[in-house]
């Protein structure tokens, strides 16, 4: 496991890359902005937000992908949005135009510790049963 200073960023425009990135890389936290790409080289309308909160539904549900954090990083600042993405299990949701990268940051390494936890409950638990 990395420490907190040696933090490295992948980026990835849309859900297949995405996907394939957290697949192969197995991250200890993603950031996930709403309005993402479906499929590399296709436009992104702003308006749909289907792409990330698909995307996020796969982490989740995916056995090798679930127990990675996902914070969601939007500009999308609707109740029924916040409400959705804590329904899929996102660890957080920050609005852009209200944080600072900062804040942004704090969040990560605190999601990443709190995983962290959460594996170890379950580890033991596993040694119990």
């Amino acid at each position: 496991a990395r420490s907190h200073d040696e933090l490295i960023f992948l980026t990835a425009t849309n859900t297949v890359d995405g996907d394939k990135i957290a697949r192969e890389q197995k991250p200890d936290v993603i950031l996930l902005d709403l309005i993402l790409g479906k499929e590399p080289n296709t436009p992104v309308v702003e308006t749909d937000k289907s792409h990330g909160f698909n995307f996020l539904i796969t982490v989740k549900t995916d056995a090798e992908l679930k127990d990675i954090p996902v914070i969601i990083l939007s500009n999308l600042d609707t109740k029924e949005d916040h409400n959705r993405a804590k329904e899929l299990q996102a660890a957080d949701y920050i609005v852009k135009a209200k944080t600072t990268p900062e804040d942004v940051l704090r969040e990560a390494k605190n999601a990443i510790d709190i995983a962290g936890v959460e594996k170890k409950i379950r580890d033991a638990q596993s040694k119990i049963e």
